[in-house]
């Protein structure tokens, strides 16, 4: 063979530059995005929660049902990891995809984040250990679905003593309107005023039903007037205690929940 014949590149090496380089420009565009997204927020109305995605339907009437622990939950997709990682910067949201999802080098990471490759080591270390160890203290599903189901007896019974027992002392609620409907537009903390919060709402809605529903992979409320959805509650649940209540009523982020 001629000394001089370079080798032919292996089709692994080959695929591999499209491959690379659609990472590169896909990247890009998602950070662009994330800084568009991260600007509008800054004249959302209120608090931002995510949209919750409807994973399947378990119907409940108004009053404690027997039947919540059938459900089925999947383990992805969870409130709690969408909302860690959206409070992040652009930067570091991107190494922590580009790192824990896509494999990415620091180094390849850092000509698309624009930063060094060790700054980005430490922004990917840190937002994976938030998203991680928010995940280690989730409580099992079947828990986390006793916890909501109480949630909603003791809240359609009015009952504030019960209300205030399945809630950790610090629990926060975040409630989302988008500047459409009627929310808290800022967080409400600890148990107390958590509980009179969701009771003085609910009485102004007497004729409002809830269905136990799989939201985002755990087990959620969803509130209904009539045959409209018009609010989806999510929850964290960490030792049988609800630290954090997720409403969502802006009726733009309820719009798969009301396809007929």
């Amino acid at each position: 063979m001629d000394e001089n014949h370079e080798e032919a590149p292996s089709i692994a090496e080959v695929s591999e530059v499209p491959r690379v380089g659609l990472t590169h420009v896909a990247a890009h565009i998602c950070l662009n995005m994330l800084g568009f997204a991260r600007h509008r927020r800054k004249l959302y109305v209120g608090e931002w929660l995510p949209e919750p995605v409807p994973d399947g339907t378990t119907t409940v009437s108004s009053t404690p049902v027997r039947s919540l622990d059938r459900i089925t939950l999947e383990e992805s997709g969870r409130t709690a990891l969408t909302v860690v990682p959206a409070s992040l910067t652009p930067a570091a949201r991107g190494a922590f995809v580009l790192r824990d999802m896509v494999a990415l080098s620091f180094g390849g990471i850092a000509a698309i984040v624009g930063r060094t490759s060790q700054m980005c080591g430490r922004l990917a270390f840190a937002a994976c250990r938030r998203v991680r160890d928010r995940h280690r203290r989730e409580t099992a599903s079947d828990v986390h679905t006793r916890i909501v189901t109480a949630f909603w007896a003791a809240c359609d019974t009015g009952d504030l003593a019960a209300l205030v027992s399945l809630l950790d002392p610090d629990a926060t609620t975040l409630s989302d309107g988008g500047g459409k409907v009627r929310a808290a537009l800022k967080p409400i903390h600890g148990a107390d005023r958590t509980a009179r919060f969701m009771l003085a709402a609910l009485l102004q809605y007497p004729k409002l039903r809830a269905t136990l529903q799989s939201v985002n992979g755990k087990a959620g409320l969803v509130l209904c007037h009539d045959t409209t959805v018009s609010g989806v509650v999510s929850f964290h649940v960490q030792d049988e205690k609800i630290t954090d209540v997720w409403l969502v009523l802006n009726p733009d982020k309820l719009r798969s929940w009301n396809r007929s």
